[in-house]
């Protein structure tokens, strides 16, 4: 028992970091926000026995489609709700072991192309990254898809193809784009590879990525399908996402390319410098289609990340694909005491950042506002159009939810109109330039505001 400890000294030490920074604070931070909140509050719905449904205003929305986040999410959140009641801290806790669960397959994965010391560097790099974290606690898909398309990857590193494997590998492919749309980009990744593999009349490569594509296409499909069938407007809902303010299509990082010189985005430049020599030392070792497709995704999240919001969460698979790849560059370099002190720098610095609460809100605003609500507005008839406040609300037929105008425009015609009795609700929501110098501030930026002069 002794012996096995010691041997794995470095693994158990690493466990208890990673448990630390997900478990400190779990509850209040990062701070509830507009996306996770709302995924929430659907995971709350059928927790509630109220349906998978997104309550807006007199009307519920039924599989809505606008969450681009699928059942293998939603599910387990409800799952905890149902048995410990909500709250936000129980709502996170399917969260953590999704991040415990990734952990563990990059650990391995990484460990598949190199060796144990390169896994240990690569998770310990891993786990120190506050995005990862941070990210990866909230309620939120790109975790939980990162783990499945890992998964995928992990049996893809196998150069033996087996039918039995190629159907589970396309089967982990389709719930990591179920569990998050965006990991939809994993489709072109495969395509890219069907083709090299077709040039290349390797008959047995296109038929093990047929496989893997057909599956990854049915897995997800049906849950779209019926998405698609409850209201139409998914369409305009895409243009939204690749339109800039000017009306332009895919214009860099919408006209903000300042962004690019803040501290994560030159750190993720360097990830990209370092794990582009990585995939080129693993070139060799690598399948061409297991390298092709690693490389299609890293570059596809990154042009994906260029002509969208500037998110970095847009940017994290790219960033967490490259881990790997950037420990196996810097351990082949021939100044193993240089390499050393550069996984020795990186490290300490995300530890830092991630130690000082950086790189996310810790704002008790929604939480206060929700207080507020709770104590003194129970018989108020109010449209709640901030997400992190309704979701801390018990139900109570006089409180409304409504999304944020950003996401409101997006939304069906027929669930965010109001009725001539919902025109005269008060309101909590942001406050806007056009307010009253009185308005009532219940919480940081969140106000009271009342209904209309002519309303009864």
């Amino acid at each position: 028992m002794m012996s096995f400890l010691r041997y794995r000294a470095p693994e158990l030490g690493l466990l208890l970091l990673g448990g630390f920074f997900c478990l400190r604070e779990l509850g209040t931070f990062p701070a509830a926000w507009t996306d996770d909140s709302l995924f929430m509050i659907v995971a709350r719905q059928v927790a509630e026995g109220r349906g998978y449904t997104v309550p807006l205003l007199h009307s519920t929305w039924m599989y809505p489609y606008i969450l681009a986040v699928g059942p293998t999410l939603i599910l387990p959140v409800a799952l905890f709700i149902k048995l410990f009641g909500f709250s936000v801290a129980v709502a996170r806790v399917p969260m953590v072991l999704y991040i415990l669960l990734t952990t563990v397959a990059l650990y391995l994965f990484t460990q598949k192309m190199a060796d144990r010391n390169s896994a240990r560097w690569a998770t310990a790099l891993l786990i120190s990254l506050s995005t990862f974290i941070n990210t990866g606690k909230t309620v939120m898909g790109e975790i939980p898809g990162f783990f499945f398309l890992l998964l995928g990857l992990l049996l893809l590193l196998q150069k033996e193809r087996l039918y039995k494997r190629d159907v589970c590998i396309g089967i982990c492919f389709g719930l990591s784009v179920l569990t998050k749309l965006t990991y939809g980009l994993v489709y072109p990744a495969l395509g890219i590879a069907w083709i090299t593999a077709l040039c290349r009349r390797e008959k047995r490569e296109v038929l093990s990525l047929t496989i893997m594509g057909v599956l990854a296409v049915l897995v997800f499909l049906p849950w779209r399908l019926l998405e698609m069938s409850s209201v139409t407007g998914l369409s305009r809902d895409f243009a939204f996402m690749f339109r800039s303010d000017d009306g332009s299509v895919l214009q860099i990082l919408h006209g903000n390319i300042g962004l690019l010189l803040r501290p994560q985005y030159l750190y993720y430049g360097a990830m990209l410098f370092l794990g582009c020599m990585g995939l080129w030392v693993q070139r060799h070792r690598l399948s061409l289609s297991a390298w092709i497709i690693i490389s299609a995704l890293i570059v596809s999240c990154t042009v994906y990340f260029l002509s969208s919001f500037g998110w970095y969460r847009h940017l994290l698979p790219a960033h967490l694909l490259l881990i790997p790849f950037v420990v196996i560059a810097l351990r082949s370099l021939p100044a193993k005491k240089v390499a050393t002190g550069l996984l020795l720098f990186f490290l300490a610095g995300q530890t830092y950042w991630q130690w000082d609460h950086q790189g996310s809100s810790a704002s008790t605003a929604a939480a206060n506002a929700a207080m507020y609500v709770e104590q003194n507005m129970q018989e108020t008839d109010l449209i709640i159009q901030i997400a992190p406040v309704f979701v801390r609300l018990d139900h109570n037929p006089h409180w409304l939810f409504l999304t944020n105008p950003t996401l409101t425009s997006r939304l069906p015609g027929q669930f965010v109109s109001l009725t001539e009795k919902e025109r005269c609700f008060g309101w909590i929501r942001g406050t806007e330039a056009t307010d009253a110098e009185n308005t009532q501030l219940i919480g940081g930026k969140f106000a009271v505001i009342p209904p209309p002069d002519d309303c009864p």
